[in-house]
């Protein structure tokens, strides 16, 4: 019987050890079985003596027991004698001619009696269990190639979270506002501060906010969320991610910044003048241009008060930092006090909030800056501020002008220094409380949160007067009285220590 050709088998026959053609042949036809006739137990003897090419000159007689052949014969013997590669001596003929054993190529094979009748059309014999032991080699290979690229792969990505050799040279690094953690990662692996901006994305994302070990499992599964503070950052290159996370967890370099200190009580041309002495970077016009920008104004300025007193009293005093960026920026700082102003005094209003005298008189919030500036300049201890207050609203209940000496200073333009004169008393400016009654139509000065406080809630009393006297011993503090002849005792007492003149 022919041989068949060879084909490539499928997967499923490599593994079951079936024979037979891949998916893609197409089936060879069926050929009818002929009768298959049952082969004989052995073979015929294949072994045949055949002489040895050429001969000898002087053949030697053979010996005891050689068997002498017939020249024209062949000899055949059992294949037990001579078995299979064999080279066996047969004799030596009368003329000397020496004969071996050689395989008879007529010969029919010999048929294993493994086989079945059946089974002739085999091409080789496989054992039963030739499948199985391919599934457990397969299985095999394929455990040991997971193992060898999952190795492979985590010993890539710890070389991508601490990369071997040293930190290298120092490189400046910013994050500015609203970077996500994206931009982040992607600019350290720009500045050549890490190896590999994904790896550290989802590094950071594993495992907790700090970063930590990626599983290849897990990989799709981390969604922790990162975030860094902007600003200005020295880090190195070639740094490990832990490295990294802990420098930028420590926060951005600290900007220098310069202080600049608005104390309480100063007028509008006084805050101007202290902030050109404080910053030589700021500019006399620009800050001028800033105070005439009607958008930078408090929200509780009165719509009606002439642009020259948008700002006054509106401008919160106290100590500012600025950062050395913003130092020449006139216009924001203006802007940053203005707001100041509105936070502090949006807090009051809320706590502790309008005392009933004030819904009495029918004071706006922008009038009540107006008296807390009045008592800012007339108080010298805070335990008289409420007091002074309390006077201010008992006169204005009782139609009396103020008297404040404080709001003839400003109405005149003249430092606390010099005397008034009676020509300033009698003034006739509308911030001249000792002419006109009652209140200045703006502030007079920028009053700190306790005069704004004390505006909100004054005491309770019935003063009409307030006389600087060192009341108590506590130098400038004020007697407050209630008749003319209270007040005039305390008159005394303050010409007495040389205040009133």
């Amino acid at each position: 019987m022919a041989e068949k050709s060879k084909t490539w088998r499928s997967l499923s026959a490599f593994i079951t050890g079936e024979g037979g053609p891949s998916p893609a042949e197409e089936p060879e036809p069926e050929v009818p079985r002929q009768p298959i006739v049952p082969p004989p137990p052995r073979r015929r003897p294949t072994r045949v003596a055949v002489p040895v090419s050429g001969g000898v000159a002087a053949p030697p007689p053979p010996g005891p027991g050689a068997t002498v052949l017939d020249p024209n014969a062949s000899v055949a013997l059992p294949d037990h004698i001579a078995p299979p590669g064999a080279v066996i001596i047969a004799g030596v003929d009368s003329n000397g001619v020496e004969y071996v054993f050689e395989d008879d190529p007529t010969a029919e094979p010999l048929v294993d009696p493994r086989y079945d009748l059946d089974d002739r059309n085999w091409v080789r014999y496989r054992t039963s269990w030739g499948g199985i032991f391919r599934i457990i080699l397969l299985i095999l290979f394929v455990f040991f190639a997971v193992g060898w690229v999952r190795g492979k792969v985590y010993t890539w990505i710890d070389g991508q979270i601490d990369p071997a050799g040293p930190v290298g040279a120092e490189v400046a690094f910013n994050i500015p506002n609203g970077a996500s953690t994206n931009d982040v990662a992607s600019s350290l692996a720009s500045k050549g501060v890490i190896s590999n901006g994904t790896v550290f994305r989802y590094w950071l994302r594993c495992e907790g906010d700090t970063g930590g070990h990626i599983s290849i499992t897990g990989f799709l599964g981390c969604k922790a969320e990162r975030t860094f503070k902007a600003g200005d950052y020295i880090l190195n290159k070639n740094m490990s991610f832990d490295a990294v996370v802990a420098k930028l967890d420590e926060g951005p370099i600290p900007e220098p910044v310069f202080d600049v200190t608005i104390p309480e009580g100063l007028r509008l041309t006084e805050v101007i003048d202290r902030l050109l002495a404080e910053n030589d970077r700021f500019n006399k016009d620009d800050l001028l241009k800033a105070l005439a920008d009607e958008s930078l104004t408090s929200k509780y300025l009165d719509p009606g008060v002439p642009s020259l007193f948008w700002f006054e009293g509106l401008l919160f005093p106290a100590k500012y930092d600025i950062p050395e960026r913003d130092r020449g920026n006139e216009r924001k700082f203006i802007k940053r006090m203005s707001n100041t102003f509105d936070e502090r005094f949006s807090a009051l209003l809320e706590d502790p909030g309008r005392a009933p005298v004030l819904d009495e008189l029918g004071l706006t919030d922008y009038q009540v800056v107006i008296v807390a500036s009045l008592i800012e300049e007339e108080a010298k201890v805070d335990s008289d501020r409420a007091k002074i207050a309390r006077v201010i609203y008992n006169r204005l209940l009782a139609g009396e002008k103020l008297g404040i000496d404080a709001s003839t200073y400003y109405a005149v333009g003249k430092p606390f220094t010099e005397p008034l004169l009676q020509s300033d008393l009698d003034n006739p400016s509308p911030w001249n409380t000792r002419a006109v009654t009652g209140l200045p139509p703006s502030p007079i000065a920028a009053p700190g949160a306790k005069s704004l406080e004390a505006a909100l809630q004054p005491a309770t009393g019935d003063w009409f007067y307030y006389v600087l006297t060192d009341e108590g011993g506590v130098k400038g503090a004020h007697t407050f009285a209630t008749t003319e002849a209270e007040r005039a005792a305390a008159l005394q007492v303050c010409t007495d220590l040389g205040y009133c003149g």
